[in-house]
């Protein structure tokens, strides 16, 4: 009898291929991206980003902080071909830095829930500086614009909400990606350069919440736009780069994000557009969003109610607790403070039923109506808002509002979404109005109705040569 010989043991399964850098897959989405595979409901989005971010920065290149942005880039930069609000023309890292802090100054920006960041305040600037110094197109600003925002947004979401909470200012950490991501698409870069100018940018990226309230909040945006568009500028001269800069363990997820990393989120980079879900939040008043579910809840009940100031005795405000920690200046002295404050915020629109830019001023501020109106505001934060996951999801920054009158009678409003948010839109009509009185102030009403009409236009823009100026039609 013979024996057939033994089968050789089966090889074991293979490995499936680990999942490139995510460094390299930010860089080579980049570098494929084109303005014709940009769908154009997203398209549409931003160039809304465009408009809403031009006209604050214009507003705001006359504060403190973005003047002294200004003072500085011209003190230390070169002259070159990009606008500086304010006036004159400096290379594109001069200008990057200077209009970023404008952008963000006034605390007028939009917002996006990927991250808790201000995406457009860093990405817009960047963008338009680099475009110029390329001698792009209005299509090549659109195209940048998209790029940096999906990709901030697309890291955001990859490394959690839980970088924000503990402590670390997004806006300026992710945005020296989203800078340097809007740079890279603006000087062409090949895939693996861009995927230089992404990890450069993450080694040095960094920022606290600590600086809410004063003028380093927007001076640390301006530096992260500086500082991506400087790492697309030096990966475009080459060296070694650190591509796997995110996942390292000495690496930017676990430094700041405790390790967590969802490659997903950058695989689906061009199949799920960031700036549509989870979209972006358009402010309807110059502070922080935090404030705004509360101060639309106050609104509406004196409305619904026909309450006048002098009858409410007490404004009783339960919020989550990120608002609480956003908001830290029970009786802010400064407008900078204001910013940062819901009795602030809630007194403004008792008083005035609403609030702008103007009531921003150390007038307002020492008005004794509004300092005794905000001695009627308490704020309490429920640190089990969270427990309930669809009031996490959908109300991540309202409102419980209780609005106690004379008379003894009580009226409760619970705010989930403020206006101007994704759930509940500004109208075209409410965007077009927030920009021309935003640019109005800097360059004149019929001025800002060229520009926005030129902001409406982009596709069709053949370069950006001073179009910031309200040009001629």
């Amino acid at each position: 009898m013979t024996t057939s010989p033994s089968a050789p043991p089966a090889a074991p399964p293979a490995a499936p291929p680990a999942a490139p850098p995510a460094a390299r897959l930010i860089g080579h989405w980049l570098a494929g991206l084109e303005r014709a595979g940009i769908p154009e409901e997203a398209a549409a989005v931003g160039r809304g980003c465009i408009i809403d971010t031009l006209g604050v920065a214009l507003a705001g290149a006359d504060a403190d902080a973005a003047r002294m942005a200004r003072e500085e880039a011209l003190n230390i930069y070169a002259a070159g071909p990009c606008t500086l609000l304010g006036g004159g023309r400096l290379c594109a890292e001069g200008a990057a830095f200077a209009n970023t802090a404008a952008a963000h100054a006034l605390d007028f920006d939009d917002n996006c829930y990927a991250g808790f960041v201000h995406g457009s305040a860093v990405v817009v600037p960047t963008a338009l500086a680099a475009v110029e110094a390329a001698g792009g197109t209005g299509a090549d600003l659109l195209t940048a614009v998209v790029a940096g925002s999906e990709a901030e947004y697309a890291l955001a979401i990859a490394l959690g909400n839980g970088v924000y909470e503990a402590g670390w200012w997004t806006t300026a950490l992710f945005g020296a990606v989203g800078a340097a991501a809007a740079a890279a698409k603006a000087f062409r870069l090949d895939g693996d350069r861009a995927a230089d100018a992404i990890a450069f940018a993450l080694c040095g990226a960094g920022g606290l919440r600590a600086c809410f309230g004063t003028s380093a909040k927007p001076l640390l945006a301006a530096q992260a736009a500086a500082n991506g568009l400087r790492a697309a500028r030096l990966a475009m001269r080459g060296g070694a780069v650190p591509h796997g800069v995110v996942e390292d363990p000495r690496g930017f997820a676990r430094l700041v994000a405790q390790g967590r990393f969802n490659v997903t989120a950058l695989e689906e980079l061009g199949r799920r557009w960031h700036l549509l879900d989870p979209g972006i939040d358009t402010k309807a008043y110059p502070v922080c969003l935090s404030s705004h579910a509360a101060a639309d809840a106050v609104r509406d009940l004196m409305v619904e109610y026909r309450l006048d100031p002098s009858d409410i005795v007490a404004v009783r405000c339960v919020v989550p607790p990120v608002v609480a920690a956003n908001l830290t200046y029970d009786r802010p002295a400064t407008p900078g403070e204001a910013r940062f404050s819901l009795p602030f915020a809630v007194a403004c629109v008792m008083l005035h039923g609403d609030l702008t830019l103007d009531h921003l001023s150390g007038p307002t501020l020492a008005d004794p109506r509004l300092r005794a109106a905000m001695e009627r505001v308490s704020m309490r934060s429920d640190p089990g808002w969270n427990a309930d996951p669809d009031r996490a999801r959908l109300a991540p920054e309202g409102a419980d509002v209780m609005v106690e009158t004379r008379t003894g009678k009580s009226v409760r409003r619970f705010c989930a979404s403020a206006r101007g948010t994704v759930a509940r839109p500004l109208s075209m009509e409410d965007h077009t109005a927030k920009f021309l009185a935003c640019a109005g102030r800097a360059i004149g009403p019929a001025a800002a109705q060229r520009l926005h009409r030129h902001l409406s236009a982009i596709d069709t823009l053949p370069g950006l040569d001073g179009v910031l100026d309200g040009g001629t039609d």
